[in-house]
């Protein structure tokens, strides 16, 4: 297996996540309505939940794209793709989370930042969600060390 070649994983979207932050909300609303104050808190946990709803409807979200594609080469460089077409590209900025299960990954390039959820269970091939999750747990991706060596 070649440790240096580039990782092409599937990125999540928010519908992934849609029944976890349903059960979420539906247990806030509950926690609300059992409170000492039913009436004063319902109505602006109701508001907020509402607030997000209108603003997932209406696409304000980053990623239209239901198939985005991650490409993650060894030297923390980050290209995002859609139906073959380059969206983002950018560099791991050292602020990596991952589990066994999911991982977030913080793209930065000189305009903006963008945050990926990864899921182990959306990939073709579990072995470049494993390859990842070693990269980043021993801090391989990080290019901020060879930005360091090259200033001084």
């Amino acid at each position: 297996m070649l440790h240096n070649r580039p990782v092409k994983l599937k990125v999540s979207t928010g519908m992934d996540f849609a029944l976890p932050v349903r059960l979420l909300n539906s247990m806030v609303v509950i926690a609300a309505l059992l409170s000492p104050h039913p009436l004063l808190l319902t109505v602006p946990v109701a508001l907020v939940l509402w607030a997000g709803w209108v603003r997932q409807r209406k696409g304000l979200f980053k990623t239209k794209s239901s198939e985005l594609i991650s490409i993650i080469f060894p030297d923390g460089h980050v290209r995002l793709e859609s139906k073959r077409e380059v969206i983002f590209e950018g560099f791991l900025n050292g602020q990596q989370w991952c589990s066994r299960r999911l991982t977030v990954l913080r793209i930065c390039n000189e305009d903006s930042t963008r945050k990926l959820v990864i899921q182990s269970a959306k990939q073709q091939v579990a072995d470049d969600f494993r390859r990842l999750n070693m990269w980043l747990r021993q801090d391989l991706c990080n290019n901020t060390r060879g930005k360091q060596v090259l200033s001084n």
